[in-house]
């Protein structure tokens, strides 16, 4: 089955697959009113109707119906080198296949899709980060360790000083 882009009758679909992904990596993605869910279906709609630097592949039914995989692809912008004059460069996400339908190639055939996409504007230069499971789907495309480590840094948000007028103190 060939992927095809996502649409916003995908959107519901996209997210149940976003917690597919959290729970293969460990995360619980919560239930279903929780706040990440709500926000994935804005996030979502912009990348899919109003952005032309990004494209989300699905494979399943018709818009709206039970996905079997999806994956993105957007452009990121970084600094102007010698190598990559204008600084972009493509960033592979949100990959991930439905549990009773890995095996059959839909990541490849995704993955395959945008990279041909980032080419098509002239990205040569495409970044992911890749869990375990999905390390030989991103091998067989081509893909190797980078060259730069990535580190990362996780901060928590600054708590507020308690408003002791409130509290009449």
């Amino acid at each position: 089955m060939r992927p095809r882009k996502a649409s916003t009758a995908d959107i519901p679909e996209l997210i149940r697959l976003r917690a597919v992904a959290l729970s293969s990596l460990g995360t619980d993605p919560g239930p279903l009113d929780t706040p990440w869910r709500l926000i994935a279906r804005d996030w979502f709609d912009e990348r899919i109707n109003r952005r032309d630097d990004c494209v989300c592949l699905v494979v399943g039914g018709a818009p709206g119906e039970p996905l079997l995989a999806c994956g993105m692809a957007w452009v990121t912008y970084h600094l102007p080198s010698s190598r990559w004059p204008d600084g972009r460069r493509g960033y592979l996400d949100g990959i991930v296949t439905d549990a009773p339908a890995r095996g059959h190639g839909h990541a490849r055939r995704i993955v395959d899709e945008l990279v041909d996409w980032l080419h098509g504007v002239g990205i040569h230069y495409i970044q992911l980060h890749a869990s375990e499971a999905g390390k030989p789907v991103y091998e067989a495309a081509g893909f190797v360790a980078g060259h730069y480590p990535g580190m990362d840094l996780i901060t928590t948000p600054p708590r507020r000083p308690l408003d002791r007028s409130a509290s009449g103190q």
